[in-house]
Formats: C-alpha cells, sequence, structure tokens
C-alpha cells in the first residue's frame, strides 16, 4: 500500500498509527460524520450521476446478455445514491439483491433507510472489501477510487467477486489522464471567467468540497468535529486542517499537500483488470463541474460532449464485462 505521501502529516500530528491505521482510521471518522450532511451537501449529483448511471446501463446490456434475479454490489456505498440510481435503469431491472458495503456505519445506515423502498432483498456489510464473500453479477463503484491507496489490490478482489460475463461498472474523479489536456484547461478557464463575473470562486474540486465546511453543528464546523473525534480515539494529538485531512481521505486527488494527487489514470486500470474486457468508456464534467452545477450557457456545450463520447473531463467511467 503506498501511503509515502501522508508520512509526514502522521508525524506532523504525532500520530503513532501506522500508515495503514492512520488512513482507515481518518477515512471512517471523516465519512462518518459526512453522512448526517451528504445528501444535502450533493444533491446537485443527482441528475448528473442519474444521466451517466443510466447511459452505462445501457451501454452494459448492449455488451452482454444481462438474464434476470442478478446480485448487485455496491462497493463504497456511501448513503446508498447509486444503487438507487441504478435501480431505476432498465440493467436496474434485472435486479434481485443488492449487497451495500461501506466502510462507514452511519453512511450504510443512510444507504439502508434508502433501500427500504427498493423492493429488493438487501445485505448490508459494514467492512472493507476484504470482508465480503460470494460472487455477483453486478459491482458497481462510484467515487470510490480515490479513496483506495492500493488500486491493484483492490480491483485484484473485486475481480474475485465478480461472477464470469458479470459487469462491473465504475464512475470516478478525477481523471488523471487528462490533468493536462489543453481543451479541458481552457473549458476550466472559460467557466472560471463565467464565475468571476457572477463574483463567485473559480470552479475547482477544492471549492467543491469546501461545501463541507458551510454546515453547523452546534458551535463546532464539520472539519472541527473530525479533528475533536480523532483527539478523542487517540488517532491525532495535533489538529489537522481541511486540506490536511482531504489529503487522507482522497488521496489520489490533486492540489492536496499531502495528497499521492495524480487522479485515476484509465490507462493504469486497464491494466488492473487483465480480466475483464473493456466494454464501454465515457467522461463527464467537461468544465471541471457536473452539469447540474454549470451556468445555463454552459450546460448545452456538456451535454453535446456528453453525447459525443468526449473523454476529456474531469469524470470519468466505464463499463467492463469479466471474462
Amino acid at each position: 500500500m503506498n501511503l509515502d505521501s501522508i508520512l509526514p502529516l502522521i508525524a506532523k500530528t504525532q500520530s503513532s498509527f501506522s500508515p495503514e491505521e492512520f488512513h482507515h482510521a481518518v477515512n471512517v471518522t471523516f465519512h462518518n460524520i459526512e453522512a448526517e450532511s451528504y445528501d444535502t451537501l450533493h444533491a446537485g449529483m443527482w441528475e448528473s450521476l442519474f444521466e451517466q448511471i443510466d447511459l452505462l446501463s445501457s451501454d452494459a446490456m448492449g455488451a452482454t446478455n444481462t438474464g434476470d434475479n442478478l446480485k448487485m454490489l455496491d462497493v463504497g456505498c456511501g448513503t446508498g445514491l447509486s444503487s438507487q440510481l441504478l435501480l431505476r435503469t432498465k440493467l436496474g431491472n434485472t435486479v434481485s439483491d443488492v449487497t451495500l458495503l461501506d466502510t462507514s456505519q452511519n453512511m450504510l445506515a443512510q444507504a439502508e433507510l434508502k433501500s427500504r423502498s427498493w423492493g429488493k432483498k438487501v445485505e448490508c456489510i459494514n467492512d472493507s472489501i476484504d470482508g465480503v464473500e460470494g460472487v455477483f453479477d453486478i459491482i458497481i463503484i462510484s467515487s470510490v477510487l480515490h479513496h483506495i491507496p492500493d488500486l491493484n489490490s483492490f480491483f485484484s478482489k473485486v475481480s474475485d467477486l465478480q461472477k464470469a460475463g458479470g459487469i462491473l461498472i465504475h464512475l470516478q474523479d478525477p481523471n488523471g489522464d487528462y490533468f493536462n489536456d489543453p481543451e479541458y484547461i481552457e473549458r476550466t478557464r472559460i467557466l472560471s471567467g463565467l464565475n468571476r463575473q457572477d463574483s463567485n470562486e473559480s470552479a475547482s474540486i477544492l471549492n467543491t468540497v469546501k461545501k463541507i465546511l458551510r454546515p453547523l453543528f452546534g458551535k463546532k464546523s464539520y472539519i472541527d468535529r473530525v479533528n475533536d473525534d480523532l483527539i478523542r480515539q487517540k488517532v491525532i494529538k495535533r489538529r489537522m486542517t481541511s486540506e490536511e485531512i482531504w489529503s487522507v481521505t482522497d488521496i489520489h486527488v490533486e492540489n492536496l499537500p499531502f495528497s499521492i494527487g495524480k487522479g485515476i489514470s484509465m490507462q493504469n486500470v486497464k491494466t488492473m483488470l487483465e480480466q475483464y474486457r473493456l466494454a464501454s468508456q465515457r467522461s463527464y464534467a467537461f468544465f471541471g463541474d457536473l452539469k447540474s452545477d454549470l451556468p445555463a450557457e454552459l450546460q448545452e456545450t456538456e451535454a453535446a460532449l456528453i453525447k459525443s463520447r468526449a473523454l476529456n473531463g474531469r469524470n470519468v467511467s466505464a463499463v467492463w464485462i469479466r471474462e
């Protein structure tokens, strides 16, 4: 597991935890607190995420014979949003059983509440992917990969859990293959200029994430509560800034002080999924923000780029078939 980037932060916080223990504790604590307001903070994501999941669902059904009564695993399910949206698609109509997996107990509790209206057999597992047994017809992984330091080991376990002929769907940012793409950079510049005209902050991942700081819980901010819990658990002795915490939780995201910061590269993912066939690759967030968050004058361009299947957006998604 490559956690060398956070070693200076572990020393700075005077933690006695190993890098693996530190990474796990910060992630679980952060997401347990985030669960309280996740759906509200990310309300704009529903529209864009459903569009992508619906497209990927159609891609999957065109790439293989799915059958019926399928078993689905949602890895890092969070509050259950991705499963709920996938179950609204044609592919979702083939699913009979859903397994919800998350290391955050509070996230999983929110997902379980959602699942009561799905009309499916649902199992909830509060663990990492190493705690899952069995095989699944569909595995969905949404907004998870940037949390995983060792993607090789992670995808190896995913492959072990996937039925031959099964469908793997993942949606993710940041798209590491296009960080320096001139067209993408120019589009983010255009959005930044429009936002300045509206007296808004530049559209970047950090400004999106900073929305987390806005809700107050009593007299303490969200990040204050994360630090308080980590100190109480004796994970740290010295408090962390928001960017330092995100360096741990979002370890592959760029422009954070202690993250690996290289994004998720589809070129690298292909080498990790040797037992899979890539059936479909898509991209979105071509201006750096989701379509639902864009000014009206840019939403039409975003829609056209999605339709043309351009690949140089901030977010990347794919469908794979297990061979």
